[in-house]
């Protein structure tokens, strides 16, 4: 063979291998990025400015070496992915939906709701010719991290980042929305960390002691009152789950991964040793005030759910660095929040970045919990009075967060105490009812809690301060469909908070040890300057890792994710009222200055509860117990019917079948999953039965495969998966067919040999593409007859469904 031929030979097979490869390669995600990338045809990223920097004092621009970490941007999905997104967020709530609880992978959602690979090389290679280093591509392929300087952002963005002070602190910027190639302008969501302003933290601080005969909360007094006991006394306890917690700051000083003060908690508590998992990413740096509000979530969280794995995810930003490192990362199914800051606090693109970040979390089967705040119904207002109007805080007022509110425990009011001798530690309670125990034999460390304690909403508010539980009505989201119900205003916009738990550090606050706080047990050291006194704290920061502790306990129970737990909150408190605590005295009314936005006449601006859903406790608070059972059908008359399509089978011997088994909750949503299981009656002989998988939820489907009793050998198969090579090695016969030496007339039969053999092997290839296994040689005459049996168990409900089945 000449050396033309040859060439042309290994570029055919060359070409044809390729081909082959590449239908594999390729993305289902259009391209979006079709123009050129130009620096001279850029567009705005709109509303990407964040809002105090118009209200703080510019002080010029920064040094162009100064360097800014972990910037981001961030890409939302296109109108039809957005869509097709709604739809299945919708669905995989919905016990009846095929997509019951499908939980996508951060891989599995990039390849739906993503940007098309070819797209992010675009953008990679433009921010790569900026300057920018450490250029990387999420799993989920929906931003691209990356570090530079300061100069390098204001050029490639062509935005100036200047120093601002505000209130007091010096921050940096972008003073003007970025822009970016027009390219890729439509599809750009967002940049993040152009500016290091950074959500508030919320615990509220208040040193108490018992001395005094005050009440505080240790882990043992909250699972009595919300009656989490009752899980883990049948062994609910967390085991295989795990939690992670958004941070902000590193946990030490030396940031070197020891926890003294979180072994020193749980040792006081009674709780095994924390498995706690570290995670940095940016360049966080020790914060006290931070610190503070990590060990409270970490601490409580853990102290929920004793055995899980918590995760501690900090970074310099916990919203917009931590946050999308967890979802990106699909690191744990529970994600805590005491992070946020109110709604008139973000910008534009901010809120769009932050929406996207929740919405695949909820794809990915994460349940967020979030502080709904603590400045009552003036959440955009830090100081007494309030000058800012209505307002509630983000993420909390997103749909795909469980917003939490807190409430202050009324069933002691009346208690009184003595100590003998005065100043003592051994106090005795006299209250009606005994809410709490008054043993002498008590110790600081004791759990005293005795039964649920009546509560109230949380304020704790006066004429200096504003402490109480945020609540209220969005003014960014809508009202979601599942957020219906007694109480719900119908304002058509989403309404916060969604449950409470107790909130009030003054009554009862929860214990933490942070910052070497329990030297004395729980106490300070009585040579401290606050004098052997307990660090506690309130605020709806405790309630939300309390509620995600409750939440991994749900998750062990139930047997999987839950995704956004709203829609099945809301649906059990139409059903299952006695689950719930309504909560239906207080308010977080709080003073605002004469004058102001939605301030009334008497100076006052808030909501008071009421009966049902109201916006100051949303649902109320829970019993954990009650809502478990509810929640996996226990009382709530859920059942499920299992059917086949087909609904019988005729094989040959040796062949395979199949039918698809469907599973359907009936009376109620079914809380826990389904184990299948097969057998095959004796008359079949030798055949055999297998289900894939053998586990599924209500909504979901399992395929049973039946291979039939074997008597005779089977014809070899032949599967569309072997005409790529086939066709590969027809291509290349072709080149070692002996052609005339005249060029045109050797070039004219060669090519139409190619095209016929083409032509042949693809007419071949949809023959073929309908094997698979059912052709055998069959000698026997009699068939056989039986049925092949499904049975399905899902706590104490057992159903079956038999399957016919004639083999010949």
């Amino acid at each position: 063979m000449n050396r033309n031929r040859f060439s042309c030979c290994a570029a055919v097979i060359l070409f044809s291998l390729i081909g082959i490869s590449f239908s594999f390669a390729q993305s289902s995600v259009a391209p979006r990025i079709t123009r050129s990338v130009s620096d001279s045809d850029v567009a705005l990223v709109p509303g990407g400015v964040h809002p105090q920097v118009a209200r703080a004092v510019d002080q010029g621009s920064v040094s162009p070496n100064m360097p800014m970490q972990r910037m981001a941007i961030f890409f939302k999905p296109s109108s039809a992915q957005q869509s097709a997104l709604d739809q299945l967020l919708q669905q995989q709530q919905d016990p009846n939906s095929p997509n019951y609880r499908k939980w996508l992978t951060p891989e599995q959602y990039g390849e739906r709701f993503g940007m098309n690979p070819s797209d992010l090389a675009k953008v990679t290679v433009w921010l790569q010719s900026h300057g920018f280093r450490n250029v990387t591509v999420s799993r989920s392929r929906n931003s691209i991290e990356f570090d530079g300087n300061a100069g390098q952002a204001s050029a490639a963005f062509r935005t100036p980042i200047h120093q601002v002070q505000y209130r007091g602190e010096t921050h940096y910027a972008n003073t003007a929305s970025p822009r970016v190639p027009a390219a890729f302008a439509g599809a750009v969501a967002g940049i993040t960390s152009l500016d290091n302003f950074r959500p508030r933290t919320r615990p509220i601080a208040h040193l108490t002691s018992n001395i005094s005969g005050n009440h505080f909360l240790v882990p043992g007094d909250v699972g009595t009152i919300y009656n989490i006991n009752s899980l883990y006394n049948s062994g609910i306890k967390g085991d295989g789950q795990s939690i992670a917690v958004v941070g902000q700051t590193t946990l030490t000083m030396a940031d070197d991964g020891t926890h003294a003060d979180i072994d020193r908690f749980r040792s006081l508590a009674g709780l095994p040793a924390i498995n706690l998992t570290f995670q940095k990413t940016g360049t966080p740096t020790y914060s006290a005030s931070d610190v503070d509000e990590a060990n409270l979530d970490l601490e409580w969280s853990g102290a929920i759910a004793p055995n899980a794995q918590i995760f501690f995810v900090y970074s310099d930003n916990a919203l917009f660095s931590s946050l999308p490192y967890i979802v990106n990362n699909n690191l744990a199914p529970v994600i805590s929040i005491s992070y946020g800051n109110c709604e008139a606090a973000f910008d534009a693109s901010s809120v769009t970045v932050l929406t996207n970040i929740l919405q695949q979390a909820n794809a990915q089967g994460q349940t967020i919990t979030a502080a709904g705040g603590d400045a009552g119904a003036a959440d955009c207002d830090t100081s007494d009075p309030a000058t800012q109007g209505l307002a509630v805080d983000v993420p909390a007022s997103t749909v795909y967060v469980t917003g939490m509110g807190g409430t202050t425990f009324t069933g002691d009011m009346t208690a009184t105490f003595t100590c003998n001798p005065q100043g003592s530690t051994n106090c005795i309670a006299d209250a009606d009812p005994p809410y709490w125990s008054g043993s002498s034999s008590l110790t600081d460390t004791s759990a005293t809690a005795l039964e649920y304690i009546p509560e109230t909403a949380w304020n704790d508010s006066d004429s200096q301060n504003i402490s109480a539980t945020g609540g209220g009505v969005s003014k960014l989201f809508s009202k979601p469909s599942w957020q219906t119900g007694t109480g719900v205003p119908a304002d058509g916009q989403r309404d916060v908070p969604d449950i409470s738990l107790s909130a009030s550090p003054n009554h009862d606050g929860y214990i933490i040890c942070s910052q070497g706080s329990c030297q004395n047990g729980y106490r300070r050291s009585t040579n401290d300057s606050n004098n052997n006194t307990f660090n506690v704290i309130g605020g709806t920061s405790a309630a939300s890792p309390v509620f995600a502790g409750i939440v991994a306990l749900l998750n062990q129970k139930v047997g999987t994710r839950l995704g956004n737990v709203n829609p099945m909150l809301y649906s059990l408190a139409a059903s299952t009222p006695s689950a719930f605590h309504d909560i239906t005295t207080g308010n977080n009314i709080v003073p605002c200055q004469t004058g102001s936005k939605n301030c009334g006449a008497n100076g006052m601006l808030g909501y008071s509860a009421g009966a049902g859903y109201d916006l100051v406790t949303g649902l109320g608070s829970i019993d954990v117990g009650a809502l478990t059972s509810a929640w996996t059908g226990g009382g709530t008359g859920a059942d499920f019917t299992l059917s086949a399509n087909p609904t019988s089978l005729s094989l040959s011997r040796g062949a395979t079948g199949s039918s698809t088994i469907t599973v359907t909750a009936t009376g109620g949503p079914l809380g826990g999953s389904v184990a299948l299981t097969c057998s095959v009656s004796s008359g079949l002989g030798t055949t055999t039965c297998s289900l894939s998988p053998s586990t599924v939820n209500a909504g979901q489907t399992s395929t049973l495969s039946v291979v039939a009793t074997n008597s005779a050998a089977l014809h070899r198969d032949r599967l569309p998966g072997h005409m790529g090579v086939e066709l590969s090695f027809g291509l290349a016969a072709v080149c070692f067919i002996p052609f005339g030496r005249g060029r045109r007339g050797a070039w004219l039969l060669r090519n139409l040999m190619l095209s016929a053999l083409g032509l042949v092997l693809v007419m071949g290839m949809f023959a073929c593409g309908g094997g698979g296994g059912n052709n055998s040689n069959n000698n026997s005459s009699t068939p056989l007859n039986g049925t092949v049996t499904v049975q399905a168990v899902s706590g104490s409900l057992t159903h079956s469904v038999s399957i016919p089945v004639t083999i010949n």
